[in-house]
């Protein structure tokens, strides 16, 4: 063995033994004192200690350096100081709590960081950030203080949304949603996913938070009603796009009749706001609303928060009020909590929009003579008529006040107003004398001698009406389709118009534009419609003989 090898002896800690009991020790009274190390068990351990000449041990060949003072980052610290925040529950997830103690606590930082580093969560929050994606969050949202909106992370994103809706950087509520307005303006041509989550928002925005406008009034300045669920405001009829609301819940889809697409648009969309005035005022007279037509009652007030799915808390003291929002939804804040009252509407209410609006087509397609009229159907089927007149108001009524609406309306439209100006009055007439006079000719006894040469008129500028080719119907033939060929040969059986609706519905297109497309291409080819649309498909009886050879 190594002269430099040397040996220690480490006692092995007694094993474990029952409570109040040593294990490898006498402890019974009388008995003589062991030695210190009796029945205890040892380890030898040999190793080797470094030695210069004669086996005396060497220093180590590095010196000891001596510690300096800890390089201090100041935005690393700001970031460790933030998260101290989190003693109580250091590892939780979408706690909105603590995301609101964070973000006051980093309100007023701001950083310029140069490198970039990418984020994506759900629900995200600074304590599940590391250091270079704070710095790039901060950095970013310093440059959207100022007015540069650089794309970024959608998480990112969510967290600036999240801290607006928390009233973190802004000075008061107004304040706040313009900038939540504007961040959504930048970002939402690239995150598409924004115009599913701030629509609600700004709504509860609205409710939860003191604003000098209205919901509706900031809606329509922004144009952000498409946004919203057709019901929200369906009721506002001094909107002159109510119409698109309308038909977004309606059963009948006017974007698709042929009188709207032809550039009838606008003037349906101007007629359908004075109609629906009209009815508003056929309901006062009944001491209703015209949303009674559509709303069985309200529900019973029930819990509410704000901005489901953010990343929000309760932090702000609520005063106690009453916000009511359009569509007749009613929010009440009493001892700084929510409740809602939220509409329940009739199971029919789809049906009776589409009436109202295929009524007014009806009647507004017969005030400007359009070649094809349509129907809007019985207005005393369905339960969605029993509501009106269990609510004091006839189908009759009802149908009375649209047609007087639009009679009304299209003569108004049409009328030519005439304005007088007596001072270019009195001047034609000065004109005319002058005129007359210079046109006046003495008399004379000579005689009038006889025109000779013969007058010659020509027609060139009045051509013949034309008439339809020979060979017109052949023509028809090979422009009608598949379907419109069909449905002739169904309205030449006498089939109802429901088993002609349901053939039309099958092959994805409505009854009124499947006569349209029938009565157009014959107008075309054969000089005339060839079809009626009352209910059903009805073929002329001048040209059923015709209509049955190129059909079969």
């Amino acid at each position: 063995m190594d002269d430099n090898r040397q040996y220690g002896a480490f006692a092995v800690p007694p094993r474990a033994g029952r409570p109040g009991k040593d294990v490898g020790s006498s402890t019974r009274a009388g008995a003589s004192s062991a030695p210190l190390f009796a029945n205890t068990e040892f380890a030898e351990i040999e190793y080797e200690v470094p030695s210069g000449g004669g086996g005396r041990p060497v220093p180590s060949a590095v010196p000891a350096q001596p510690v300096g003072p800890r390089t201090v980052d100041p935005i690393r610290e700001t970031f460790y100081a933030m998260r101290r925040l989190a003693t109580d529950n250091p590892l939780a997830r979408n706690d909105a709590g603590l995301f609101y103690k964070q973000a006051k606590f980093m309100e007023d930082f701001s950083d310029e960081f140069y490198g970039f580093a990418k984020f994506s969560m759900y629900y995200p929050c600074y304590q599940h950030m590391g250091y270079e994606q704070l710095r790039t969050y901060f950095t970013w949202r310093t440059n959207v203080r100022r007015g540069q909106v650089y794309p970024t992370s959608l998480s990112y994103i969510f967290i600036y949304i999240y801290e607006l809706l928390s009233q973190i950087g802004v000075n008061h509520p107004a304040d706040g949603l313009d900038k939540l307005l504007a961040v959504w303006n930048a970002c939402r041509e690239k995150e598409p996913s924004l115009d599913i989550y701030l629509p609600p928002w700004i709504k509860d925005y609205h409710i939860y938070y003191e604003l000098p406008h209205g919901f509706a009034d900031f809606v329509n300045a922004h144009g952000l009603r498409p946004l919203y669920p057709p019901e929200q405001f369906l009721f506002d009829t001094s909107a002159e796009d109510a119409l698109a609301a309308w038909n977004g819940l309606s059963s009948y889809d006017v974007t698709k009749s042929k009188f709207y697409t032809a550039g009838n648009d606008a003037l349906m969309a101007r007629c359908f706001s004075v109609v629906l005035r009209a009815v508003g005022d056929l309901c006062a007279g009944h001491k209703i609303r015209l949303e009674d037509l559509f709303i069985y009652g309200l529900s019973r007030g029930t819990p509410w928060y704000p901005f489901h799915r953010a990343l929000f808390a309760h932090e702000t003291r609520q005063g106690d009020r009453q916000v009511t929002m359009p569509g007749r939804e009613l929010y009440r804040c009493e001892a700084n909590r929510w409740t809602a009252s939220i509409p329940i509407y009739y199971a029919g209410r789809r049906d009776l929009a589409g009436y109202i609006i295929k009524k007014t087509e009806a009647c507004l397609r017969r005030a400007v003579k359009y070649r094809f009229n349509i129907t809007a159907g019985s207005a005393t089927a369905g339960q969605v008529f029993q509501t009106m007149t269990s609510r004091g108001i006839s189908p009759a009524a009802l149908d009375g006040v649209i047609e007087k609406t639009v009679a009304d309306f299209h003569r108004n439209a049409t009328r030519t107003v005439v304005t007088v100006d007596h001072d270019n009055l009195a001047r034609i007439r000065r004109e005319a004398r002058g005129t007359q006079d210079k046109l006046m000719v003495p008399e004379d006894d000579s005689p009038v001698q006889p025109v000779t040469a013969p007058v010659e008129y020509s027609t060139a500028s009045f051509p013949p009406p034309s008439e339809p080719a020979s060979d017109g119907w052949a023509a028809l033939k090979d422009a009608l389709n598949a379907t419109e060929r069909a449905a002739l040969s169904m309205a030449l059986r006498g089939e109802t118009g429901p088993q002609i609706k349901t053939f039309a519905d099958e092959h994805g297109v409505m009854l009124e534009v499947l006569a349209d497309n029938i009565n157009d291409k014959a107008a075309d080819f054969v000089g005339d419609n060839i079809v009626s649309l009352n209910e059903t498909i009805t073929i002329y009886d001048d040209y059923r003989e015709q209509i049955a050879e190129i059909v079969t």
